[in-house]
């Protein structure tokens, strides 16, 4: 009874970890970098979300950062080489290693959840709870402020944890507000114009 027990735990854990292991999401991308399958690439664009297994291939003056969900872990990248999506970390071949960096689990849950154009073509991918009260949309607002006072001033995590939390609940006006100030802050960072256009779609998306 005991082996069988035991037998069946280890089929449930590995469950939850394959369920959980949902690849990485690209959050910078600088640079040449495409995603190889087969014969075929097309370039990878900021945002998009990896499954574990995929191939990239950067190039000489690529600059790259993946979020894995799994481990929390970032990788920053840079130069030529090829790069194959682990079980929460990234397998080299050629590239230098990375500049690696372990992200609080309640941040890479908010950065799981930001929204691909994969995504709100198949209705959404996110999950809203209910309408946000002040307090907490005020609680969102210092941990984003806390996490910008600790964070490199090129550093998105921060503001992508903070349009998920809001998006999440709802409090698309305060949402609204943030991203203004995102582009007012960063009127020439083409990922912030791109994470701006993709929240702005996700809330169009879920007020239909």
């Amino acid at each position: 009874m005991r082996v069988w027990f035991l037998a069946l735990l280890t089929l449930w854990v590995g469950a939850a970890l394959a369920q959980q292991d949902r690849g990485a999401l690209a959050t910078a991308v600088e640079g040449k970098v495409w995603r190889v399958q087969g014969v075929e690439k097309r370039p990878l664009e900021a945002f998009e979300r990896l499954e574990a297994g995929e191939r990239l291939s950067l190039d000489k003056e690529a600059r790259l950062t993946l979020v894995f969900f799994l481990t929390g872990q970032q990788e920053r990248y840079a130069g030529g080489g090829e790069l194959e999506i682990g079980s929460g970390e990234g397998v080299s071949r050629g590239l230098a290693p990375p500049e690696v960096k372990k992200l609080p689990d309640y941040l890479v849950k908010q950065i799981a959840r930001t929204p691909t154009l994969l995504a709100q073509g198949r209705g959404g991918g996110m999950r809203l709870r209910a309408i946000a009260t002040p307090e907490a949309i005020a609680k969102v607002d210092n941990t984003y402020k806390r996490l910008r006072m600790e964070s490199a001033p090129g550093d998105l995590n921060p503001d992508m944890y903070r349009l998920s939390a809001l998006f999440e609940m709802k409090a698309f006006d305060a949402l609204e507000v943030a991203l203004g100030e995102l582009e007012t802050s960063r009127p020439n960072d083409s990922e912030a114009k791109v994470l701006a256009a993709l929240y702005r779609k996700a809330v169009k998306n879920a007020l239909r």
